[in-house]
């Protein structure tokens, strides 16, 4: 059920970022891109929350229930028609082929580290002396973290002349020094670096999703699905390689690697910047 829940999701994301694209006015996709990528954290925070609201109460079975018919409500308000590119336009090739892959490996690596990071937060937090419901307090506020600053990103990328990627570069940065602060290992420090990753470097999907649309305008759909295979990747191998450091109680290792993947990450947006976002 997992799996298939995995090609839903491969299904949707593509083609509601497509939609996003011949929907809504170049001036505000920004903002769109933002909104549609803080679906995901709102998703983990309302995950949270249904465990004390329905879980509990009612037993977790009703929880999947309510997520159900969620799905079904959006399916019934999907719009009907999607305007498509014209027969000219699905006749090209797609731009920015080179830039395209190269934010891919943006993605990849960003999401290496912020997934890796965000797997295992909770249970580095209890490890370290945070008590488990104040752990589970902290995950939410930074999955709320990080919707907030994916809709402000997007806001800002539509002030700034539809630059998306103008700011990630120095948020990847700051995420890699808040990695960094986690090694210490303090309760207070856990809490500063967990709000800083939300804040930075949990924000960017937005921003990379609006760039590959931008450059390849004729092809938006595909363009998406490439970012979105690498940030996949990532979020399967970043929590696979912490995961195998933690057991054998190497965090602070897995920390410095989730440092590395976001410097890198930063690495290869400035290069597709100094490229000019050219194909």
């Amino acid at each position: 059920m997992l799996a298939t829940a995995g090609v839903g999701n491969a299904l949707a994301s593509p083609a509601v970022s497509a939609a996003l694209k011949y929907e809504i006015a170049p001036a505000r996709q920004g903002l769109a891109f933002g909104s549609q990528q803080a679906g995901a954290p709102i998703g983990a925070v309302l995950a949270g929350l249904s465990l004390p609201a329905v879980a509990i109460p009612l037993g977790w079975r009703w929880a999947y229930v309510g997520v159900a018919g969620l799905a079904l409500l959006a399916v019934a308000n999907a719009p009907a028609h999607i305007p498509r590119p014209t027969h000219a336009e699905r006749g090209r090739p797609p731009k920015g082929l080179t830039a395209v892959h190269a934010i891919g490996l943006t993605a990849f690596l960003a999401s290496a580290a912020s997934v890796g990071f965000v797997s295992f937060l909770v249970s580095y937090s209890v490890d370290r002396g945070i008590d488990q419901s104040a752990a589970g307090l902290l995950l939410a506020v930074v999955s709320a973290s990080a919707a907030a600053c994916r809709i402000a990103l997007g806001a800002l990328a539509d002030r700034g002349g539809q630059e998306a990627l103008r700011p990630v570069a120095a948020m990847f940065v700051v995420s890699a020094g808040a990695y960094l602060l986690l090694i210490a290992g303090e309760p207070a420090l856990i809490v500063v670096a967990a709000l800083m990753t939300g804040s930075f470097g949990w924000a960017w999907p937005g921003a990379l999703n609006l760039a590959v649309v931008q450059l390849s305008p004729q092809a938006p759909a595909w363009a998406v699905g490439v970012m979105l295979a690498g940030l996949f990747a990532g979020a399967v191998v970043g929590p696979l390689t912490i995961g195998l450091l933690a057991d054998r109680d190497h965090f602070a290792v897995a920390w410095i690697l989730c440092s590395v993947f976001a410097l890198l990450a930063a690495a290869t947006v400035l290069a597709v910047r100094r490229a000019g976002y050219r194909s």
